[in-house]
């Protein structure tokens, strides 16, 4: 490998990592700034309590894409133009979630608040995905080791929550409730696409 790419591939990777540093931390400014009056704390931290929802749901999310973020940079020897290009794409879907979560915590019911969350999400599981279908399959910066089926698990996996975030697209327009239990289809289509890429393969990738 060139010493030229490995540099590469690691300014790109601490770049990324200081990305979901400030997404991550950006995400709790909305209870910060949460003013608490005089008086009995805890209704007062029941109102707060769907703020406090949309917080750990979007820190999970963000604590998921960046151990995501670290497997798939592992498995890239070299990094290149388009690379860092999709790469700034999925940046982008970090940086922007802590807006998204802001609005779902106060508006929970608000039909655009949910479209713009799911649509939030959707747009960094199609980056991650686009960017290992392109490392992988056309640019051809992965490790050597990367076998076809490994390939292939990493692909099923990261199409998974793009697929589940889908359905809430078109259901929040008529009932943004509904909408977001249908996020629950994370789990099952997860596990679906896992058990379909560990097929041929004992050691499946997660992306």
């Amino acid at each position: 490998m060139r010493r030229g790419a490995e540099v590469g591939l690691e300014r790109l990777t601490f770049f990324s990592d200081g990305v979901f540093a400030i997404a991550i931390t950006l995400l709790v400014l909305p209870l910060t700034d949460a003013e608490i009056e005089p008086g009995p704390v805890g209704p007062q931290l029941l109102e707060l309590l769907p703020r406090m929802l949309t917080f750990l749901l979007s820190f999970a999310v963000i604590g998921r894409y960046w151990t995501i973020h670290h497997r798939l940079f592992a498995r890239f020897d070299r990094a290149d133009a388009r690379l860092m290009t999709l790469n700034l794409g999925y940046l982008f879907g970090i940086a922007f979630l802590p807006f998204p979560t802001s609005l779902l915590g106060g508006h929970s019911a608000s039909t655009a608040a949910v479209m713009l969350y799911a649509a939030n999400l959707i747009l960094i599981g199609a980056f991650s995905t686009a960017m290992w279908a392109y490392g992988y399959y056309r640019g051809r910066l992965t490790s050597p080791d990367v076998t076809p089926q490994e390939a292939r698990s990493t692909l099923l996996n990261g199409l998974a929550p793009v697929v589940s975030f889908l359905p809430s697209l078109l259901i929040a327009p008529f009932d943004p409730g509904t909408a977001m239990l249908s996020w629950l289809l994370t789990i099952p289509i997860s596990a679906g696409a896992e058990r379909l890429g560990r097929q041929g393969t004992g050691t499946p990738q997660e992306a």
